[in-house]
């Protein structure tokens, strides 16, 4: 059984586990060769949350806390051009920011329909239930260490909020946190990564209680995926550093 849990969860389109597995394992390999550690082919199992068919329910639609959210995302966002002045109108705010690094030309549409998720998920609604749930399935006792990216994170931890003790460590990475979230039931270690230019995160503006070491770093994220965290040298030392502190079982 698998030592690692990777919860993949950008919001973005669907993808087969096999893509999500590949881009995952070998970003790993990359970090932890980058940090001086093993890049052996890590042992995991993937908990794939932008799997095709999942049958994911629409996200309810809150005009007036989607436009604070596109505002929060606006005064976070960095642009590789000048980016002019705010939009006042939603619909243009939502285009131009479609055009930022981090959100790296998503439509309009795609861009509102990832914030309604990350609200949704933050509020405790069915969809970030069913994700914590799944999570919480994929765990067994072998699980050592809970590796999650974007709303996977959010999953993640909620999931180990309410499971038995046995996870040892959980990882989120450029996780837009809800500000009430419980620490994990069992894991003794909750490292959060963030970028300093992760639009989401800053928009997000959480500080969970649970966490018990945070990281910061500037890896250009974008939404869509999560290598760039991944294969960075600070992602493959804490990593690292948690392997070989919890050794196989």
């Amino acid at each position: 059984m698998s030592r690692l849990l990777i919860v993949h969860g950008t919001g973005g389109p669907a993808r087969t586990d096999a893509s999500v597995r590949l881009e995952w394992i070998t970003s790993i390999q990359d970090g932890l060769a980058l940090a001086g550690h093993p890049a052996g082919r890590p042992d995991a199992t993937v908990v794939n949350l932008d799997a095709p068919g999942r049958g994911e329910p629409a996200a309810g639609s809150d005009p007036a806390a989607e436009a604070r959210l596109l505002r929060r995302c606006w005064q976070a966002a960095t642009f590789d051009t000048e980016p002019g002045s705010e939009p006042a109108a939603t619909a243009a705010l939502a285009a131009r920011l479609a055009w930022s690094r981090y959100f790296c030309g998503m439509t309009p549409d795609e861009l509102i329909t990832t914030l309604r998720r990350t609200r949704a998920y933050a509020a405790g609604a069915p969809a970030g239930r069913r994700a914590a749930d799944e999570v919480r399935a994929a765990l067994t006792p072998e699980t050592e260490i809970v590796i999650g990216h974007c709303l996977g994170g959010v999953a993640a931890a909620a999931a180990l909020a309410g499971s038995p003790p046995g996870v040892r460590a959980l990882v989120t990475l450029g996780s837009p946190h809800p500000v009430a979230a419980d620490a994990p039931a069992g894991a003794t270690t909750w490292v959060d990564v963030t970028d300093v230019q992760d639009t989401l995160v800053l928009a997000a503006g959480a500080d969970p209680a649970g966490v018990t070491d945070r990281v910061s770093l500037d890896c250009d994220p974008r939404l869509r995926g999560a290598r760039n965290y991944l294969a960075s040298p600070e992602f493959g030392k804490i990593l690292g550093s948690l392997l070989e502190a919890t050794p196989g079982r």
